[in-house]
């Protein structure tokens, strides 16, 4: 039951950023850290289906699992309230202004060695192919172009993690805490059934293969 070992680790990251919540500021990255937890484990049909199979591998174990997941989804429904201050989209909005400006003006700092280059190339049409002049033209355009070559290649890797954070904003742009609520809600009410039916299960009248969500 990989999948539900793992919630529990993050609902414990998730109480902390929460609980260290004060006001109407938090960084982007436990922002983000709230949104992946709230995306990765939205499915809980796919808790349920590794419930039911854990069930018959280690009851003891699918029962520390849910006491743990019940009393962390309680801490964070006892402290939701934490975030009704808190601005995702401003947070998301301002993650990305920050990378796009980073990209912006490595790009403005790579037209005028573009500029230069053309300038040179354009030189070569008027100059006697053959010539001393052209050949020493040429090799200072060939130097030209092989400098903007080299900046763009920088201006391409940082509009590559432009397009990566920006999309990272996104998932928190789209957050609220009231999807935590509800998740937290969902997730809570299925621990408790998985143990109200270990309990029965133990007194033999549940099948152990299936769990009420």
């Amino acid at each position: 039951m990989k999948k539900s070992i793992n919630i529990a680790n993050r609902l414990d990251e998730v109480n902390g950023i929460v609980a260290a919540c004060n006001g109407s500021t938090m960084s982007f990255e436990q922002a983000y850290e709230l949104a992946r937890f709230y995306y990765d484990f939205q499915d809980t049909n796919a808790l349920i289906a590794d419930a039911e199979v854990m069930a018959g591998e280690d009851l003891s174990g699918l029962r520390e699992i849910a006491i743990s997941l019940k009393a962390e989804t309680t801490t964070l429904l006892n402290n939701i309230g934490r975030l009704d201050g808190i601005d995702f989209r401003g947070i998301a909005n301002a993650h990305s202004r920050h990378y796009h400006a980073i990209f912006q003006k490595a790009s403005d700092e790579l037209n005028p060695y573009w500029k230069r280059y053309c300038e040179l190339n354009h030189r070569l049409d008027y100059l006697p192919l053959g010539s001393k002049e052209y050949a020493e033209a040429e090799k200072e355009c060939d130097a030209a172009k092989a400098e903007h070559d080299r900046r763009q290649t920088d201006v391409r890797r940082i509009y590559a993690e432009y397009e990566h954070e920006n999309r990272r904003a996104g998932d928190v742009f789209s957050l609220k805490a009231s999807h935590l609520y509800a998740l937290a809600t969902k997730l809570n009410g299925i621990a408790g059934s998985i143990i109200n039916d270990l309990d029965r299960m133990e007194k033999g009248k549940v099948d152990e293969r299936r769990f009420v969500a």
